[in-house]
């Protein structure tokens, strides 16, 4: 029964002997409000409204899940709170449907380099090929090494990148926006990792053009061979070089898969440790990443190339395909 605000009004009348007829009459409502009203004082002696035991009755039925499951099926990127507005009802029960119900779980969507066939196939038997390598030979022995450009104006994050700022700063262009100049000035690097150590940073200046003999010249033999001497000791090593034009000449060691720490954990690790700042000179930037080079530690170092035979084992499982969604 719904409730009704002349109840009070109601009770009092019939307490002084009135009938339900003359009571709706003087109150001007209903007589079948008068009645129910009426029929609960004979009841339990007084007017007063008996609270429902329970939990309030649910929106999480069949009808809402079906609907929901169905919204998510034709585009699976639709966010929970535009499915709560257009179905009227609480995104909290969206939420519990989606994760309790449905046995959902929200993913961040990757960026994947485009890959050919043909690149899937190539990259298939080269992992194939690596695998069966370190079944004989130790991980820890190879010398990854990788180049990468690093500008004086890094970008910044805009994911993850926030400001506290008042109401009047937040409208200010100074302090929201991140210029970058078109052409910043920048330094190419060269490093190396092992699972024991790192090589020294190698700044190669822009002007410099990279081929087969500089490389050579500047990087293995004035930099990586006196690190190599000193570091295995006379040891057996691998040296893992990145595909690029200078290091792709005769003279040069065979190239290994794209699957580097460099490229997929460290540059990104220094690049983030020095993110933050704008430098006013090259030699600024140098110093930074000097700094940064310096605190990387050897947990870390052992820790990324231990995960490269899970990567190689992932790759294979993918058919050379991206395999990052199975780490």
């Amino acid at each position: 029964m719904k409730s009704s605000p002349h109840r009070p009004s109601i009770e009092l009348l019939f307490k002084r002997g009135l009938g339900s007829a003359e009571i709706a009459r003087r109150l001007q409502i209903s007589s079948s409000t008068v009645r129910n009203v009426v029929a609960a004082i004979k009841k339990r002696g007084d007017a007063s409204e008996v609270k429902k035991s329970g939990r309030p009755r649910s929106v999480n039925t069949r009808n809402t899940r079906a609907i929901i499951k169905k919204r998510i099926i034709r585009n699976d990127g639709l966010s929970l709170n535009r499915m709560a507005s257009q179905l009227g009802i609480a995104r909290s029960t969206v939420q519990s449907i989606v994760k309790n119900d449905l046995k959902l779980k929200s993913y961040k969507l990757r960026r994947g380099q485009y890959l050919s066939d043909k690149s899937k196939a190539m990259r298939l038997e080269k992992c194939r090929k690596l695998l069966q390598h370190f079944q004989v030979r130790r991980v820890s022995d190879v010398i990854w090494t990788d180049e990468k450009i690093f500008t004086i104006e890094p970008l910044p994050n805009r994911q993850n990148q926030r400001q506290l700022l008042s109401k009047d700063d937040s409208m200010s262009p100074k302090r929201r926006l991140a210029h970058n100049r078109l052409f910043p000035k920048s330094v190419m690097v060269w490093a190396g990792i092992t699972a024991t150590g790192k090589t020294p940073l190698v700044f190669i200046e822009r002007n410099v053009k990279i081929n087969s003999e500089v490389y050579q010249k500047i990087v293995l033999m004035d930099n990586l061979l006196p690190w190599v001497t000193q570091h295995f000791a006379g040891g057996p090593f691998i040296l893992q070089q990145d595909w690029a034009p200078s290091h792709g000449s005769r003279s040069t060691l065979a190239v290994f898969p794209d699957l580097n720490p460099m490229d997929f954990s460290v540059w990104g690790m220094l690049e983030g440790k020095i993110a933050v700042k704008v430098f006013a000179t090259v030699d600024d930037l140098k110093a930074a990443l000097e700094v940064a080079w310096a605190s990387i530690d050897d947990g870390y170092l052992r820790r990324t190339v231990n995960s490269v035979k899970k990567r190689l084992r992932a790759c294979v499982k993918a058919r050379g395909s991206n395999f990052e969604i199975l780490l």
